[in-house]
């Protein structure tokens, strides 16, 4: 079976626009339970961090794929996927920095 990069969990990117924002959520919300509370309010007010959490899902899902594959090319989109992940990972603890820095001085 080969990996169709148009469709990721079995969804088109269409499918993917009108699929509800809690599925993106859950998979972010995995790697950083701590932040729950921070990260569910970043993605209701801001339209970059759900795309953030959407990105995260669809890599998540590459790099599990890839990691079972059989094929020649597995081992090297793996290592793709998962440098991908750590970096959108660090950016997931870069919104969370800068909203505990900007909100320090919140009343």
């Amino acid at each position: 079976m080969k990996f169709d990069a148009s469709k990721v969990n079995g969804m088109t990117p269409a499918d993917r626009e009108d699929a509800p924002p809690k599925a993106a959520l859950a998979s972010v919300l995995e790697k950083f339970p701590e932040g729950a509370a921070r990260i569910r309010e970043l993605v209701q007010q801001s339209p970059s961090s759900q795309s953030l959490c959407e990105d995260y899902r669809d890599c998540l899902t590459a790099w599990h794929y890839w990691r079972q594959a059989a094929s020649e090319e597995a081992p090297a989109l793996c290592q793709s996927y998962a440098e991908l992940l750590q970096e959108l990972e660090q950016e997931v603890r870069q919104y969370l920095d800068d909203e505990i820095t900007s909100g320090a001085g919140r009343p």
